[in-house]
């Protein structure tokens, strides 16, 4: 069996880097491409081994960097009538790519984004621009297993505390299920997950998620009529070859533990950041993932909020981000946040509002080099 996995994650590690064409193509199950897309393969945004991108607001080209693509939608989540659920600057054949994501920044330094040569008009009137980087998903699998049990039960906690961050229930056609996975944790699992990319990002459809024009809505009529990857009532991307992409990333290990300083600990706990970034999740049997992460939304407040609600996650909430990996994270040059803003933790903790207003204030309240020392635990994880 472990072989088998071996085997599954290797065909899966070659998925997450395959560049997909145009239907039709001589290769079988490597066409499908779009129409309309954010990106050729998985790894154009994350990195090769699935890692986050490098991209840092304010410094890189948000038009030209597949490491950042932009949601489009209203504050309740219903995606634009004419432009879909996603921004997708790139096209083929007769229907053309639909703009290139541009932002200029307000005093504060919240960016204002909007679409430079827009291919199909003006956004409706009720819909926003929400930009998100692509993160690392190394270690994804162990936030899979943590027993929802445990995520609630941190939820009544952390009201307890009087932070009020919630559970993401996803509506399904079997019900209720948890959402984990995200920057509004709006997936379930990471099936769930890699299909939405697939479906969002590279226009290609799964068994998960059939449809054969990905993004493409009814107005945009060149992108539904053009050749598919898949004879009717297959997917584009096969099931076996699916499974295996998830394979692959459930194989991804969990970034090493870091050097932890004590004071650092103490000081992250005294100001109020594990509240939210709670520094290990329950798996069972006495077992624990140091993610930094509760998997809950929380009310950031407003110079995080977006305008674009998600199914159940409104537009200032966002599902706290897991802080592990955090060092490779800055030695890479990553901006930090959903929208890659922050270059720096500093930089970032002052953006915190809504639930993380108290914290903040802790933060700025702690002498130089008390935050230094949990500024540099911090950046260590």
């Amino acid at each position: 069996m472990a072989a088998r996995d071996g085997l599954d994650a290797a065909i899966g590690k070659a998925i997450f880097g395959r560049m997909w064409v145009p239907a039709p193509a001589s290769t079988r199950h490597a066409d499908g491409l779009g129409p309309l897309f954010a990106a050729r393969s998985c790894a154009s945004c994350h990195s090769a081994e699935a890692g986050r991108t490098r991209f840092r607001l304010g410094r890189d080209d948000p038009g030209q960097d597949p490491g950042l693509v932009v949601r489009l939608g209203s504050s309740s989540g219903a995606p634009d009538p004419i432009y879909g659920a996603e921004l997708q600057p790139e096209g083929l054949g007769k229907a053309p790519g639909e703009g290139r994501a541009a932002v200029s920044f307000a005093a504060s330094g919240k960016p204002s984004w909007r679409i430079e040569g827009p291919g199909y008009g003006a956004l409706a009137p009720a819909t926003a621009m929400s930009a998100r980087v692509a993160p690392s998903l190394a270690g994804l699998s162990l936030l899979e297993r943590v027993p929802e049990a445990a995520i609630l039960a941190r939820a009544e906690t952390e009201a307890r505390d009087g932070v009020s961050g919630r559970p993401h229930w996803i509506e399904g056609p079997k019900g209720k299920s948890l959402g984990r996975f995200g920057w509004k944790a709006s997936e379930p699992t990471l099936a769930a997950q890699a299909a939405s990319a697939f479906t969002l990002d590279l226009g290609l459809s799964t068994e998960r998620r059939p449809e054969v024009a990905g993004d493409c809505t009814p107005f945009q009529t060149a992108c539904r009529d053009a050749p598919q990857g898949a004879p009717p009532g297959e997917p584009e991307v096969a099931s076996d070859l699916f499974a295996s992409l998830v394979a692959f990333l459930e194989h991804r290990p969990a970034p090493p533990p870091p050097a932890l300083s004590r004071r650092g600990v103490t000081l992250f706990a005294a100001t109020g950041c594990a509240a939210c970034h709670a520094p290990s999740l329950p798996l069972g049997g006495g077992a624990g993932v140091a993610a930094f992460t509760d998997l809950l939304l929380h009310d950031m407040g407003p110079g995080l909020d977006d305008g674009v609600g998600e199914q159940a996650a409104a537009s200032a909430e966002w599902r706290t981000a897991p802080l592990w990996g955090l060092s490779r994270t800055l030695a890479q040059g990553s901006g930090l946040l959903h929208d890659g803003r922050a270059a720096t933790v500093a930089d970032a903790v002052r953006w915190h509002d809504g639930e993380a207003a108290a914290a903040r204030s802790r933060f700025d309240a702690l002498t130089p080099a008390e935050r230094k020392t949990l500024v540099d635990y911090v950046s260590g994880l």
